[in-house]
């Protein structure tokens, strides 16, 4: 009997000192109000499925949210993994809301004729409206202009200005 309730003690402590021993998992709550969660720095954070470093590599620091331009390359509707994962952060923050809405302004550089760079902006802006659709903000009310080349952020005339004018802006 003794010898019963040594070994039931030594599993209950062995158990105990390996419980003890785990790595505690940091959790604590995003103050954007916005729903998510932060993670600490080995996981997801804010709903994707990268962790801060990834995050940062891309060019993001912190919520994904708090981007509201979307780049895109030379007459390009492409998405880079950076814009994909702000587009997809707006889209689940429309789904959240449900039925908010939301404007995406289309924006070309200045190279390119009016009319092209229209049709351009707007090519953008309905792509973005495409891959938040496809993420699950159908319920929101999604509205896509076009400003072409009208409203640069940069006015300069040279790539870095040029790459900053290409965009999509997000609107609430």
């Amino acid at each position: 009997m003794n010898r019963k309730l040594h070994l039931a003690l030594l599993v209950i402590i062995g158990l105990t000192l390996s419980a003890c021993s785990q790595k505690e998992q940091v959790v604590k709550e995003d103050t954007s109000n916005t729903g998510n969660t932060v993670s600490n720095a080995d996981g997801p954070v804010f709903g994707t499925p990268y962790t801060m470093d990834q995050l940062r590599d891309m060019g993001i620091n912190g919520n994904p949210l708090d981007y509201k331009t979307v780049h895109f390359a030379y007459n390009s509707t492409a998405f880079t993994t950076r814009s994909t994962v702000i587009v997809n952060a707006h889209a689940r923050e429309l789904a959240r809301r449900g039925g908010a809405r939301v404007s995406l302004e289309g924006h070309a550089d200045e190279r390119g004729t009016r009319d092209y760079n229209l049709a351009l902006g707007e090519r953008r802006a309905l792509a973005v409206a495409g891959l938040m659709n496809a993420t699950g903000a159908g319920g929101s009310k999604i509205n896509s202009i076009s400003y072409g080349e009208e409203r640069p952020v940069d006015s300069a005339h040279n790539e870095d200005a040029w790459h900053k004018n290409r965009r999509v802006q997000i609107a609430y």
